[in-house]
């Protein structure tokens, strides 16, 4: 892509340059931000110090810089950006509009590490400009990530120092390479970050392999700006810089230069995370029934017998059922809008807010009539929307979309006081993929980690990787972790009570268990004491986003401090055709951590056709209300799927079996209210398996 990058003379900036290159994309511009009248200004967004030589900087590279002023300041500092006049990021979202409309670029390049403030607002300007964040050093390894400009011929000077262990008289100056030790050594002392994230030091490029001529400084200004007696500020004004010629290959491209250097790229990245034991099997996603799109004959539904139900104890809510029917005439975003305001109808019902949605689910009738679906979904949420999952389900042939959601009743309206944290990550990266819908990678409220359904997609491109089944399922358990360790330190596959497999084969079921018991025991390597025992439910759908052949998907209690407190129970029912697997776990004196996987096996194929499907659900519910009896469980539990085979049962025959049994079982279900939502797939965990309870 033509990209723009915003530079501000350091490291960081400059090394995430090299990274576009090596991923194929044409820096065509450099874009600048500098106080005006100012050596140095105290910017939430910007590095400022060093500013009189980026000019110079540009010229090293024969590249087009586009210099702003800053004129705003910091004025919305909170987790999320609201646009105000009188804040820098209008600033950049200005010059950006500029540059783009001169350039035609269709990129950024921004390197962010570790900040979620400069990540989130530098995301923000670009998606109202509609341009894409490029930030492959986003959460890379600090200590590595140095190393790697080092080693790649990033020559920086330190120019300000703000750091307990870093001091102006002694570090001010030093070459990146000359202070490496020490910043190594003071982040085992004092958690210094290695790379500078948190505004511990600054630095300025002067020679890299991106520059034609070296920059020469000549002399510096050492200015004090703070005389704390633990973390001592000081910076250097560049008062005189020159160029110095240096030889130069014309006849070799840039790119070339660049990937002859040790760096992480995107083929490095899947040498290192791919498998190379990748299973021989049909690498195409389609499943068991044919290719993405073929649709199983399912009987229709009426639209009378089937309304949404609505659930809330004040402070967590469900909604389920929600449903986009087709009609003779009716368009398809037609029907999605119309569910989409059928569900907004069932949160004004009981007083609920959109923006209090956590997490939503989509079955889809088809998956090539998803981008249909995804456009007027998108318009439904604004900012931070909720985590979301998305499978090709075999829904009834007059249903377009099932919708569910789950979702927590925020109290503080002040931003900064809620619980809640999302994370909402728009740029490519070699760390785990950007968001491809309008979905949130996660979100944290009360001591439920809510995650989205995951694809095993190449970060930096957002393509799926080119692999088998192993290939595809262990990338997709690597982003699902890295994106519960980003959200809180120590979360892993052992803080998850429940993880549900989607895929498209039947015969891939054991390559994902393989792959699946490989990523629980990495998990476990340097951990004291595992906290909970994950049950997994495998699902064999007939299509996945972007064709995939896996999706994973599950929550964690990432917050669980004392073993004592988790409370497992499983029980074993074995009846004439068929047994009852259940298995739950819950936290106790926390009403929303409560995770229930109970299993309905025969105990032969044959056995199906001896099978009451009425009297199956009404010992189903018994046995889940067993459960909850014997961990002491009252009051409302978090949303159950319900997944089975359309084979094996008839969507409304089964709907009907459960409505009926839980108005028997009443006296049950008024202490235990329950919200269900049916899941029509192609096959579970193995071909005995006939239907699987996922709470």
């Amino acid at each position: 892509m033509r990209t723009v990058a915003l530079i501000s003379g350091g490291k960081d900036s400059c090394y995430n340059i090299m990274c576009c290159i090596a991923e194929g994309h044409e820096i065509v511009a450099l874009a600048n931000l500098r106080p005006e009248n100012k050596d140095e200004i105290d910017s939430y967004m910007y590095q400022t110090v060093g500013h009189m030589a980026v000019d110079l900087y540009a010229e090293a590279m024969d590249l087009q810089l586009f210099s702003g002023i800053i004129k705003g300041s910091s004025v919305c500092t909170g987790r999320s950006y609201q646009p105000s006049a009188e804040d820098e990021v209008e600033d950049l979202f200005q010059l950006l509009q500029t540059i783009k409309e001169e350039k035609q670029v269709e990129a950024v390049s921004v390197g962010a590490i570790l900040s979620d403030y400069q990540r989130i607002r530098v995301e923000h300007v670009c998606e109202r400009l509609g341009l894409t964040v490029l930030a492959f050093l986003w959460r890379r390894n600090q200590k590595e990530l140095l190393e790697e400009m080092i080693a790649c011929g990033i020559k920086a000077k330190i120019i300000k120092v703000a750091a307990m262990g870093l001091n102006p008289k002694d570090h001010l100056g030093l070459d990146l390479d000359e202070i490496y030790p020490h910043l190594i050594e003071m982040n085992s002392k004092y958690g210094l970050n290695i790379c500078g994230e948190g505004g511990e030091y600054e630095s300025f490029v002067y020679d890299c392999p991106l520059f034609k001529r070296e920059i020469v400084i000549n002399k510096t200004e050492t200015v004090i700006h703070s005389d704390d007696a633990f973390a001592q500020v000081g910076y250097l004004n560049l008062l005189d810089c020159q160029h110095k010629d240096k030889d130069w290959d014309s006849s070799t491209s840039l790119k070339e230069k660049i990937m002859k250097l040790p760096m992480m790229t995107t083929e490095k990245w899947l040498a290192r995370h791919v498998p190379n034991d990748d299973a021989e099997v049909s690498q195409d996603g389609a499943g068991d029934s044919g290719l993405m799109g073929m649709v199983m004959c399912v009987p229709e539904l009426h639209t009378s017998d089937y309304a949404p139900v609505t659930s809330t104890d004040g402070t967590h809510f469900v909604v389920s059922g929600v449903k986009a029917f087709l009609s003779e005439g009716i368009d398809i975003s037609v029907a999605v809008m119309e569910a989409l305001s059928v569900l907004k109808n069932c949160l004004n019902s009981k007083d609920l807010k959109v923006s209090d949605i956590v997490s939503m689910s989509l079955l889809v009738g088809d998956m090539t009539q998803f981008a249909e679906i995804n456009k007027v979904y998108k318009t439904f949420f604004s900012s931070n929307p909720p985590v979301r999952l998305c499978i090709q389900a075999n829904l009834p042939r007059n249903i377009a979309l099932q919708l569910d959601c789950q979702g927590r009743i925020q109290q503080q309206k002040d931003e900064e006081l809620s619980d809640r944290v999302v994370m909402h990550v728009q740029s490519l990266s070699h760390w785990a993929p950007a968001n491809i819908g309008p979905y949130s990678q996660a979100i944290l409220t009360g001591d439920k980690l809510y995650l989205a359904g995951m694809v095993p997609l190449v970060p930096a491109t957002l393509e799926v990787i080119n692999g088998g089944i192993n290939s595809q399922c262990s990338v997709g358990l690597l982003h699902v972790e890295n994106v519960m360790s980003a959200m809180k330190d120590g979360c892993t596959f052992w803080s998850c009570p429940l993880v549900m497999c989607y895929l498209t084969k039947q015969e891939h079921v054991r390559h994902a268990e393989e792959e699946w018991k490989k990523a629980l025991e990495s998990s476990a390597i340097n951990m004291e004491q595992p906290k909970l025992t994950p049950s997994v439910q495998y699902c064999v759908v007939p299509a996945l986003p972007k064709n995939a052949l896996v999706e994973w998907h599950t929550y964690a209690w990432p917050n669980i401090d004392l073993q004592e407190d988790v409370t497992e129970i499983n029980i074993l029912q074995q009846f004439d055709n068929y047994k009852i697997t259940s298995s739950a776990v819950f936290y106790r004196g926390k009403v929303d951590l409560f995770s229930c996987h109970i299993s309905v096996d025969l105990g032969s194929p044959k056995d199906y056709s001896h099978i009451d499907t009425m009297q199956m659900v009404k010992e189903l519910l018994l046995e889940y209300f067993k459960v909850l009896e014997k961990g002491g469980i009252t009051g409302m539990t978090p949303l159950v799927k319900i997944v089975f085979s359309p084979t094996m049962f008839n969507y409304g025959i089964l709907y009907k079996c459960f409505q009926l049994n839980l108005e028997h079982l009443g006296v049950s279900c008024n202490s235990h209210p329950l919200t269900l939502s049916l899941v029509p797939v192609e096959g579970l965990s193995n071909r005995q398996q006939v239907l699987a309870w996922c709470q």
